[in-house]
């Protein structure tokens, strides 16, 4: 990964794509892709089977190699999952169907994606998909979680992978050289 071309969104800019998503389905979509730094192409895999209700937990089937596990249902995805099952009316055993009753596709992902963005005014470099899974990882490591925790959650077989958004965000070097150059005499 060239840290030069990883973009992720901002807290505010998330709250924004967010707040501009008014299907159910849609909603339900970029929470999960989100919360979960999912892949477009990993999204079409879901299916209703995936989700356990009961046990609270979301089963996500990873690929490019990385690790599949299953998750805690977050309270966010949790809610706009049950909003939008309510709605559907067909027995598919897919999460995210298209029109044809199909697995949604990476392209209407793009499309959706490419879409909320320009409603919400998310800088143009910004508006793809996979920058929901670069920003769950970049948040995760603002907000203080180890690497390795970064790692298991968003699937990475590789830790140099996930390093990769040290070099983006890096909350413990940024406090530890506050505290040196606080003290640092400079000429």
């Amino acid at each position: 990964m060239n840290t030069e071309t990883i973009d992720y969104l901002t807290q505010d800019e998330l709250r924004q794509l967010l707040r501009v998503i008014d299907s159910k389905r849609d909603r339900a979509i970029f929470l999960v892709a989100y919360f979960y730094g999912l892949r477009a192409s990993e999204i079409g895999t879901l299916q209703r089977a995936d989700l356990d209700l009961e046990r609270m937990k979301i089963r996500i089937s990873r690929l490019k190699n990385s690790i599949s596990s299953e998750y805690p249902l977050r309270p966010e995805p949790l809610k706009a999952l049950k909003t939008y099952l309510r709605t559907r009316k067909d027995n598919s055993p897919i999460l995210f169907s298209s029109r044809p009753k199909t697995p949604i596709t990476r392209r209407m992902l793009d499309y959706l994606m490419k879409k909320y963005a320009k409603l919400a005014k998310v800088p143009k470099g910004k508006r793809h998909f996979h920058v929901l899974k670069h920003s769950i990882a970049t948040h995760m490591l603002e907000h203080g979680a180890g690497i390795m925790v970064i790692k298991d959650w968003i699937g990475h077989r590789n830790i140099r992978n996930t390093q990769t958004y040290t070099h983006l965000i890096n909350p413990t070097r940024d406090k530890h050289a506050e505290k040196v150059f606080a003290n640092l005499k400079i000429v």
